[in-house]
């Protein structure tokens, strides 16, 4: 099967589309597009992946949390070529960007082209590029396969180790997506959009190959999850390509039960894991206070305000010791990637809330977790 990968690191949505929608116009078949939004990501997915073609703009940050840099796309395309960074180089690479004034200055041996929404120059030169990349015998041979995609590598770990105990024979089924710099919400949105975009289908199958998204039940998850509604409508083909999943209270029985006391709280993947592995973490000094403002109260259970919650109120209301240390903690971010270790060493019972958890992913992937 005719198979195209491709990178594009640019993070305007509506000139990202306009480039998906072009190619689909002349290939028809699997296209696996993975985005970057600077440079750092760019190198990070070329490192774990081989690409067809990157496409790129040319003003762009150097780092995640940088500002826009007009020499971005020429720092990125100077790293490829760096021994050090490991890089699959890919076999073709274009530039695409809206400043005629950066296209002029650059001199490099790959192509730019200007890039306007309304111009047809720029559309007929990518589908000329992806109709001969279509004809050309590739090394790039991967097929595309469901993906769980996810907002940091501490998440991706415990995954992994969860299919590995309770699904082995799925996980060959499965890709599980992440970066290690940057992530969070705001990545997953993208790789749902580039997805939902793509509308890939299965080898052989006229059937949509199908992605979920797992995101963080706190303000960043929340925001993310209706911008991706708004982008993408939700009668479409697109919106049926993926299914977005929240970490929240429904798959753990002590936060469950914390919530039908009156409380709830932004979470993680970290507070599904068994409150053994919490007492465990609190002892190697991994937790840190969580910020009580943003724990909701339900007044018509709790007749209580947040600037009154201490450990004895908890008590005085029921709470157990261990629903307490849940309550007013959280994993230090600064150790999250030692909690996910361990949590990976200790005995899968401690991973059953993520089993649950799973079981939903699996279902919304059309994956039986029958034998």
């Amino acid at each position: 099967m005719n198979h195209i990968s491709i990178l594009i690191v640019d993070d305007d949505l509506n000139k990202i589309s306009s480039i998906i929608t072009t190619i689909k116009e002349v290939f028809s078949e699997t296209l696996s597009i993975s985005q970057a939004s600077c440079v750092q990501e760019a190198i990070e997915n070329l490192q774990k992946k081989e690409f067809h073609l990157l496409i790129t703009d040319l003003q762009m940050p150097l780092k995640y949390d940088d500002e826009p840099n007009d020499n971005g796309g020429k720092s990125l395309i100077k790293q490829l070529y760096k021994k050090r960074n490991k890089v699959n180089v890919p076999m073709y690479i274009v530039g695409l960007t809206q400043f005629e004034d950066l296209k002029n200055t650059y001199d490099g041996v790959w192509k730019i082209w200007h890039f306007d929404a309304s111009s047809e120059t720029w559309k007929n030169n990518l589908r000329d590029l992806i109709h001969h990349i279509s004809l050309v015998k590739s090394r790039v041979k991967t097929d595309k396969i469901e993906t769980i995609f996810v907002e940091g590598p501490t998440d991706k770990k415990i995954i992994e180790c969860c299919f590995h105990h309770f699904f082995e024979d799925h996980i060959h089924k499965i890709y599980i997506d992440t970066i290690n710099y940057g992530g969070g919400a705001s990545w997953v949105e993208r790789q749902l959009f580039i997805w939902a975009k793509s509308l890939s289908t299965k080898s052989n199958e006229e059937v949509y190959l199908k992605a979920v998204g797992i995101f963080d039940d706190d303000v960043a998850g929340r925001s993310s999850i209706e911008n991706i509604k708004a982008q993408i409508d939700i009668n479409s083909a697109e919106f049926k390509t993926f299914s977005i999943i929240k970490n929240c209270y429904k798959y753990s029985i002590i936060l469950k039960s914390i919530k039908s006391k009156g409380i709830s709280f932004p979470t993680t993947i970290e507070d599904l894991i068994s409150i053994e592995c919490w007492k465990l973490a609190n002892e190697k000094g991994w937790l840190a206070q969580r910020d009580l403002n943003k724990i909701e109260i339900d007044h018509k259970i709790l007749n209580i305000k947040n600037d009154e919650l201490t450990i004895d109120i908890l008590k005085d209301n029921n709470f157990t010791d261990d629903e307490i240390l849940q309550i007013t903690n959280k994993i230090n971010d600064d150790y999250k990637k030692q909690f996910g270790t361990m949590v990976c060493e200790l005995d899968k019972t401690f991973l059953l809330s993520i089993k649950y958890l799973l079981i939903d992913v699996l279902k919304k992937l059309k994956i039986s977790t029958i034998a």
